[in-house]
């Protein structure tokens, strides 16, 4: 790393005195030797004075676009470092970056030497039509790959409903997102998906986690209209807010400092449908527990609620 580091100041410190050195020549043959050596000039350096002047200015330019690409660089690292970007993907976008500068720089040079303006801009017309249009797919999954980098649509780790498919997001590339699919209990079934990350731009996506392994989760209790549903109530809400207490409080505490009061209490909601009463709670849970504490939790509710005067499940008349 320290080697890496001092390779790298000594190309920056040789590029900057390669363009000192080349602006100054470049400046001399403007100037003829800045007018002390015109004679000597037009001498002996006459016949390739076209060939010298193109060949410092295309010095100067390299050597300002290698350290412009030097310092843009460092400056995009830092922002995407900040803001939690993953490493592999901050160093794939860096390579295209400077590609594509220097594609561009070498070709816009390269153009106004040979005095081809006219054709220049006829030619950068006709290659981005083209390339447009014969690139359309791969382009818009480039596009795709940068809003979900830039905009956090997703992440490494998420649970995302994308194109009607659910899934575990364990890789991201330039073309794809990989997703684990998931079945609607939340279980793996074993396949692997390779979404084009193009939807993240034409569909709407979904993140149940949004970069944490956390998702709020709920079981639903039916009981009859002749049990005591104020009871139910009370013993479902307090069996789930003593587990929750228990085994995942802490967890939220450090998870969400600023925010816990929103995730301090379990929420309890009962609604009356035509065939008895639905009370649901829900609660946050790590996704990777989640089937394992509802198991938990349910078998600890059907024992609490044995009693007369809760009676579970459905009843297809109310008398």
């Amino acid at each position: 790393m320290i080697l890496e580091k001092k390779s790298q100041h000594s190309n920056i410190t040789l590029s900057f005195l390669l363009l000192v050195i080349s602006i100054f020549v470049y400046i001399g043959i403007k100037t003829r030797g800045f007018g002390y050596l015109e004679g000597l000039f037009d001498q002996f350096l006459k016949p390739y004075l076209p060939l010298l002047e193109n060949i410092t200015t295309l010095l100067i330019v390299f050597s300002i676009t290698y350290l412009f690409i030097k310092f843009t660089s460092k400056l995009i690292l830092r922002y995407l470092e900040r803001i939690g970007r993953n490493k592999k993907n901050i160093k794939l976008f860096l390579t295209v970056y400077k590609y594509l500068i220097w594609i561009f720089v070498v070709f816009v040079t390269f153009s106004l030497l040979l005095k081809q303006i006219g054709s220049l801009i006829t030619s950068l017309g006709l290659i981005g039509f083209g390339i447009t249009f014969a690139l359309q797919k791969p382009i818009l999954n480039f596009m795709g790959w940068l809003t979900i980098i830039f905009g956090r649509t997703y992440q490494i780790g998420d649970i995302i409903s994308l194109n009607n498919i659910t899934g575990k997001v364990y890789d991201i590339k330039v073309m794809y997102t990989n997703l684990s699919e998931l079945n609607p209990d939340g279980d793996s079934t074993g396949r692997s998906v390779s979404m084009p990350n193009e939807f993240a731009l034409t569909t709407a996506v979904t993140n149940f986690t949004r970069g944490t392994s956390y998702l709020w989760d709920s079981i639903s209790i039916n009981i009859t209209y002749h049990s005591n549903w104020k009871k139910a109530l009370k013993i479902i809400n307090d069996v789930v807010q003593k587990y929750y207490d228990k085994n995942i409080k802490n967890d939220m505490k450090k998870l969400f400092k600023e925010n816990f009061r929103e995730y301090e209490k379990v929420v309890t909601r009962m609604n009356i449908y035509e065939k008895g009463i639905i009370i649901k709670v829900r609660y946050m849970v790590d996704f990777d527990k989640s089937n394992e504490i509802k198991k938990e939790l349910s078998q600890e509710l059907l024992e609490k609620l044995k009693t007369k005067d809760i009676i579970l499940g459905k009843v297809e008349t109310v008398s």
